[in-house]
């Protein structure tokens, strides 16, 4: 017993070397090392406190805001397309629900509106998996995908936060997220864009951050890839950060640049399928039609587009950055994650967060409106990372607990060691 107690209270690397190691004393190590993939411990705890705050903030906004939103009634008619109803049936049983204000509250003018045949034709995750919810609820059962694929997205990228930073850290980075109303608000409505955030996550947890990529992770890459194109339209997001990241790998992790390559290229054939995809699904219309119908009329060319971008950006500017800076909590993300990329410019930081402005210009450029961050929701990955290394950094620097991390800890993974 004097042995076993002088061990456990001296718990160096020393005596532990000096004293073997029996058999029983290596089997708790080995069920450990089992339960890592299952939430347990802080990182366990930390998800909990993540998901409260993020089913608070979906509450609140079903509570408070519109959920049936101008594009719902289009992936409502798909859903009961794919449901077996006819076209007219189908938009009859829309229009009854919208006029009838339903569950949740639409706008006034969403009956009236017309359908945008080219942009929602390839988006058919959403409706696809709301087919047994809408048969359960009717209608208003649109917004349960979008509401599980936010708690799931959140999920993700605490996970991926915590790849990079501690748990305390990417707990708070994470909270303050979901405290900005514009980001429920666009996440928990009948509209495909958490799904697209989701997805986006997925892909990038996959990339080799810790291990080797291995043919499943590859594959998996390229289907989270295509099936973003298949939710929402956001390739500019997907090829500037799998870019972005690739190149980091290239000048920081080059012992594993096989990985990497493999991994980047397995992102793409998913891009280029999801592309291919898409247009098939979309013909004959064509992006340039889509482009042309979204100028009004006035640009089909690009000598056409220049003067109506000279006039539309602006104000298309000014009303997003209005609407923006009426949200503290997303300016305060926004804020810090410049501020840590260059604090922590060694890392992968800068690189996430620059990608995340490329995809967002990307967007914007293809569709330049007012979206309310709406458009610039893939960004909140790197937004999240980034202020969850910064807090690391302050923390490291006010308290001397975090000036010794164990072996273990995230932030000694390649995305955060300086």
């Amino acid at each position: 017993m004097g042995e076993l107690t002088v061990t456990r209270a001296v718990p160096s690397e020393e005596k532990e070397a000096v004293v073997p190691a029996p058999s029983a004393e290596e089997k708790p190590a080995k069920r450990r090392t089992r339960r890592w993939r299952r939430p347990s411990g802080p990182f366990a705890w930390g998800a909990l406190v993540v998901l409260a705050a993020t089913t608070t903030a979906m509450i609140w906004t079903y509570a408070s805001t519109h959920q049936i939103f101008p594009d719902s009634q289009w992936y409502l008619i798909y859903t009961y397309q794919y449901m077996g109803y006819d076209k007219a049936h189908g938009e009859q049983i829309v229009l009854d629900y919208i006029r009838d204000h339903g569950t949740f509250k639409p706008y006034d003018y969403l009956w009236a509106s017309k359908p945008f045949t080219l942009s929602y034709r390839p988006r058919i995750l959403l409706p696809l998996l709301s087919i047994p919810w809408v048969a359960l609820f009717g209608p208003g059962g649109i917004v349960v995908v979008p509401a599980i694929a936010f708690v799931v997205a959140m999920f993700l990228i605490y996970r991926f936060a915590t790849v990079h930073a501690s748990v305390p850290a990417s707990v708070a980075a994470s909270v303050l997220a979901v405290m900005s109303p514009l980001i429920a608000k666009w996440c928990v409505g009948g509209l495909t864009d958490s799904l697209a955030l989701m997805l986006h996550t997925t892909l990038l947890l996959l990339l080799p951050w810790r291990k080797p990529a291995t043919k499943w992770t590859v594959a998996g890459l390229a289907l989270a890839a295509f099936l973003v194109g298949t939710a929402r339209v956001i390739t500019p997001y997907t090829v500037a950060t799998v870019a972005a990241v690739w190149l980091w790998a290239m000048w920081r992790d080059r012992d594993r640049w096989r990985s990497w390559t493999a991994a980047a290229a397995g992102a793409a054939v998913g891009v280029i399928a999801g592309g291919i995809w898409s247009k098939e699904v979309s013909a004959p219309l064509s992006s340039r039609d889509h482009f042309f119908s979204m100028t009004g009329g006035r640009a089909r060319t690009l000598g056409e587009a220049m003067p109506w971008y000279r006039e539309a950006v602006p104000t298309a500017l000014s009303k997003e950055a209005t609407i923006v800076l009426s949200s503290w909590p997303l300016v305060l993300l926004l804020v810090l994650s410049i501020v840590a990329s260059v604090v922590a410019w060694r890392t992968v930081v800068p690189w996430l967060v620059a990608s995340a402005w490329v995809g967002a210009t990307g967007i914007f450029l293809i569709a330049p409106f007012m979206t309310m961050f709406r458009y610039e929701l893939p960004m909140l990955p790197a937004l999240v990372v980034a202020v969850a290394v910064l807090f690391d950094r302050v923390a490291k620097g006010l308290l001397p607990a975090f000036q010794r991390p164990p072996a273990a800890e995230p932030a000694s993974s390649p995305g955060a060691s300086g």
